[in-house]
């Protein structure tokens, strides 16, 4: 990944969105979309605790059958969203925690003091996904401000024909209130007449875009699914005003004050414990190396 900030915050600030390739390194990516393949094989086969988290094609065109022009029974057991990704594979809950991601999301935000807010999965099955509606992220989410960012992780390519997400530009500069509950389901007749940019990114690109952003995304007809893993992220003083709460919510790792990086590295043992591991390591051989009489 091109570490370019200035590029970064001006393409967010200008347009409410940004695209990234090469956000994710290669054998992450593959374990990540070995992973969303893992679930999506046999998602008939979880038990009650996870199943409660997947939301299916054929329930979707129950209750939207305006945005598929195919029948419940065209569309097999195709899974829509796998919500609560943390709970299906450890894997995923360690993406709280990547780099070139919260190096992103660190210079959007301007802050160390950002929150992670959930990880899901739109997968966009093969031949029978459903059309996405116009929308605003903000209403869904319901906190203190609309200072929060939806990370986008593509684990394959976005193209056209496999229903790549649709942004219109600008149109994330509005305040807090003026976002409506209605703005979950925009009619195509209430949109703004601005421009509208189809996002087209290879495997392993990131887009990042403000909540407030009108986004939407047609059907995949192609023969290969186009799954994306969804990030929710809140800047610095922004707060959830409900009651619900999901799994690692809050975490902030990026934060500077001790309390918040002990929470986070006892989140992670595993991936703490092999930094450790890691850095002792290297400081031996540092020492080795001084003290050996061959040592530069």
């Amino acid at each position: 990944m091109i570490n370019d900030p200035a590029r970064w915050r001006s393409d967010y600030q200008r347009d409410g969105y940004l695209v990234i390739e090469d956000a994710l390194d290669k054998p992450t990516l593959d374990r990540l979309r070995r992973g969303i393949e893992k679930i999506t094989a046999d998602p008939d086969g979880f038990p009650p605790h996870l199943k409660r988290w997947l939301d299916f094609e054929r329930d979707f065109i129950k209750r939207k059958p305006q945005y598929n022009e195919l029948a419940v029974s065209q569309v097999g057991n195709a899974v829509r969203n796998i919500g609560e990704l943390p709970l299906f594979d450890p894997m995923f809950a360690e993406l709280i925690v990547y780099p070139p991601l919260l190096d992103v999301l660190q210079v959007l935000f301007a802050s160390t003091e950002f929150q992670f807010y959930n990880y899901k999965c739109i997968v966009k099955a093969p031949r029978v996904s459903s059309k996405s509606q116009w929308r605003r992220d903000l209403p869904y989410l319901e906190h203190s401000t609309p200072n929060l960012i939806t990370a986008m992780l593509c684990l394959d390519p976005m193209t056209e024909r496999n229903g790549a997400t649709v942004v219109l530009p600008g149109t994330h500069r509005i305040g807090h209130e003026p976002a409506k509950p209605g703005d979950k389901d925009i009619p195509e007749t209430d949109l703004p007449a601005v421009p509208r940019v189809t996002v087209t990114c290879p495997a392993g690109a990131a887009v990042l875009f403000h909540v407030n952003i009108i986004h939407g995304g047609g059907a995949n007809r192609s023969e290969h699914p186009r799954p994306n893993i969804i990030g929710i992220w809140a800047g610095p003083d922004t707060y959830p005003v409900t009651a619900s709460r999901l799994a690692y919510h809050g975490l902030m790792p990026r934060s500077a004050d001790p309390a918040r990086q002990r929470q986070v590295r006892m989140s992670f043992p595993r991936l703490f414990a092999q930094s450790a591991m890691d850095n002792a390591q290297e400081a031996r051989s540092a020492m080795c190396a001084r003290e050996s009489p061959h040592g530069g």
